[in-house]
């Protein structure tokens, strides 16, 4: 029941997922179970790839996280992590409330590796490859340390997910020079120099977008501002050019349309929470639970604490 246009594209996108020859996982769908099967049935769907679990709880977009994990505990969100802690569920996604379904995967599911916090890890394009843009809205004046150990998750996910051989790792910020930024920012450039990473300083955003880091971090306000402003540009070539048939605008589209991209890992838990777009309709719904399905698949999670516990017990003093 999360999202802007919840229940309809939600129910719409696992039905366009359930229907795909490619599928190879089944779809829990989880909330007020009348209102679920109504929107089955008006997709004309009856077949047993879907599975209704009752969750009549709804959450709003904009409720407290801490106070809808207490107060609504049979809520859609809560009770799909919950079947993960079960192992009746392998991976769960979200259009809802960004806070709550964090603050429901922390809690239930548990950090990896003694992570601080969790980030929403977005595979964003650029002029030379795709990127790996974190922190994406999950917090907000994070200490110097916790962007460390984003830096540390987002380059792990670069290798371990996207495939790229020490990937290079830019801190987000207004200027090249160790002094630019926040305090928070100038402590973080000199604790990532120390790191076991391949840093390479401090990136600005119009070199981010060329390409110069394959893993760019950032406070989670500075990262969601970055993509959505990313989203506009998007949404603005469409204005301007309409649609345009040729074989660079269609790899253009397919980079640049977020809804191709199954929405953004919660890196650093113990489990695959993949939280998406409140805007999501059923496209961005139907690629997020084939996302899902593949860092599932790939046991994502357990892959990133692994080589996480490694590189901190490597870089402790001894």
């Amino acid at each position: 029941m999360g999202g802007d246009f919840a229940p309809e594209q939600i129910v719409k996108g696992a039905v366009l997922a359930a229907n795909n020859p490619e599928r190879d996982f089944e779809i829990l769908l989880c909330g007020p179970e009348a209102v679920v099967k109504d929107e089955l049935k008006k997709n004309g769907y009856s077949g047993n790839a879907i599975t209704v679990i009752d969750a009549p709880d709804i959450v709003a977009m904009d409720e407290s996280p801490t106070q809808a994990l207490k107060t609504k505990p049979k809520s859609g969100l809560v009770t799909c992590v919950a079947l993960q802690k079960q192992g009746l569920a392998q991976a769960s996604v979200s259009a809802g409330n960004s806070g709550a379904m964090m603050a429901a995967c922390l809690m239930i599911l548990g950090r990896a590796a003694d992570v601080a916090r969790p980030a929403i890890a977005c595979a964003v394009p650029t002029a030379k490859r795709q990127a790996i843009l974190l922190d994406c809205g999950a917090n907000v004046d994070e200490k110097a340390s916790v962007l460390v150990d984003f830096a540390l998750c987002g380059s792990v996910y670069a290798e371990a997910v996207m495939g790229y051989e020490n990937p290079t790792v830019g801190l987000i910020n207004m200027g090249e020079e160790e002094k630019k930024g926040t305090e928070v920012l100038q402590e973080t450039h000199q604790l990532l120099k120390k790191a076991p990473l391949n840093f390479i300083g401090n990136v600005e955003g119009r070199d981010f977008i060329k390409g110069h880091a394959d893993v760019a971090v950032a406070p989670g306000y500075t990262g969601n501002v970055i993509l959505k402003l990313m989203e506009g540009f998007y949404e603005l070539t469409h204005e301007v050019f309409g649609e345009v048939k040729t074989e660079k605008a269609n790899e253009f589209e397919r980079l640049w349309d977020y809804r191709n991209h199954g929405g953004g890992l919660l890196l650093g838990l113990n489990g695959v929470g993949i939280i998406t777009h409140g805007r999501a309709d059923s496209i961005a719904i139907n690629h997020s639970l084939f996302t899902a399905c593949k860092f599932a698949k790939a046991d994502v999670p357990a892959k990133i604490a692994k080589k996480l516990s490694a590189i901190k017990q490597n870089s402790e003093p001894a």
